[in-house]
């Protein structure tokens, strides 16, 4: 057996363990999420190129209990080539708090927007959106480490208000610079902390978030965030990203509902180089973009729908890149065991001096997405 399989195999089978032997003085909750998929594309620069590819995907165990009538824990492990890795962990603060608060510490998907805080599994779609991972600090999210404040905000009539302000660790928004040819550069005589880039910087987010019933099961959400954290620590230049987003969750009968969900998002970026003589210097980047999807749900098993999403590549020099798709699901019986079809049609941004747009290319993508213990494979 290779040594990462087997040490994949090991984690999980000391989870199972511990999940037994300490029955009794906290036995949580036990689940683990499956993904396996079978994807086709027919990318130029793709080796496989119109041969389908059999994937085992990403499997995650999730661990989560009760500590005391005030507080729960969470752990999300997640498995995927080959590799091992705690995607999330962190405690929630649920009441005994003054003013109503609540409070959640450690590694989380962190708050921004709508898609971004959703596990992958919970999205009727398989790959990432483009405008979130251009934008957002994080290869496979924004997953940070911090702590996390959330007050309801008392409000007359209907309306829920919700503010969200987390104190984050930051790593996530470190760009490395380009060393230049200059002999001055710190990076030509320390190219591994010639920029200070071992240096902790914090990060920030702020939310404000308002849910509002339409009737007795419908409901509308909005909600504007912002963040901002270090990119590059000695030439002091920062990333801010804000967004806006909306869902509306609209129930057609007692069976079927629509769901509609969108975000537009705005990257104010600094750009840190390095000039011969005048030290460090700074580009700006600002970007803008967002995407939107709807879906259709029914008879409780089914779902189809399609999704758009355009924006400014800011690796293309702000050239604009954009994505077509459709997508389908059925529930066999309930949420344990999900099949989902998903078709995208994906054209990249033009590479800065092409005199041409690059060739569009297609993914088609079948996952089944089944789940046991608790923490169901959920339609979203």
């Amino acid at each position: 057996m290779p040594r990462q399989a087997l040490s994949s195999f090991l984690c999980v089978a000391l989870l199972l363990v511990a999940s037994v032997v300490h029955a009794g003085v906290m036995n949580p909750d036990l689940s683990i999420i499956g993904q396996p998929a079978i994807r086709w594309t027919d990318a130029a620069d793709d080796a496989a190129r119109e041969r389908p590819v059999f994937s085992l995907g990403e499997t995650e165990v999730i661990l989560d209990a009760a500590l005391n009538p005030y507080a729960r824990g969470t752990f999300t492990i997640a498995f995927a080539d080959g590799e091992t890795r705690v995607e999330e962990g962190y405690f929630q603060l649920l009441r005994g708090l003054p003013a109503g608060l609540q409070l959640k510490g450690g590694r989380y998907r962190v708050g921004f927007g709508r898609a971004n805080a959703s596990h992958p599994h919970a999205l009727p779609f398989a790959d990432r959106l483009g405008v979130l991972a251009a934008y957002l600090p994080g290869e496979d999210g924004f997953v940070d480490t911090g702590l996390d404040v959330s007050w309801r905000v008392p409000t007359p009539g209907s309306w829920a208000v919700t503010a969200n302000a987390d104190l984050l660790q930051g790593d996530g928004f470190r760009r490395e610079r380009t060393k230049s040819a200059a002999t001055d550069d710190p990076l030509a005589t320390d190219d591994v902390d010639g920029d200070r880039a071992r240096e902790p910087r914090t990060a920030w987010l702020a939310r404000v978030s308002a849910f509002a019933p339409i009737d007795d099961r419908s409901g509308l959400e909005l909600g504007a965030t912002l963040t901002e954290g270090t990119g590059n620590v000695a030439a002091a230049t920062r990333t801010r990203v804000t967004g806006l987003d909306a869902k509306l969750k609209w129930w057609t009968s007692e069976t079927s509902y629509l769901l509609v969900q969108g975000e537009f998002l705005h990257l104010d970026r600094d750009e840190a180089g390095w000039t011969s003589g005048l030290g460090y210097t700074r580009t700006s980047v600002r970007n803008s973009g967002g995407y939107v999807f709807a879906d259709l749900n029914w008879a409780q098993r089914y779902n189809a729908g399609v999704s758009f999403e355009s924006f400014q590549d800011p690796a293309s020099d702000g050239a604009r890149a954009s994505t077509v798709g459709a997508f389908a699901g059925l529930a066999l019986m309930e949420e344990t065991t999900v099949f989902r079809l998903d078709w995208r049609r994906v054209a990249p941004a033009r590479s800065p001096g092409a005199f041409t747009d690059p060739v569009a290319k297609q993914t088609l993508t079948l996952r089944v997405i089944f789940s046991m213990g608790p923490h169901k494979a959920h339609q979203f």
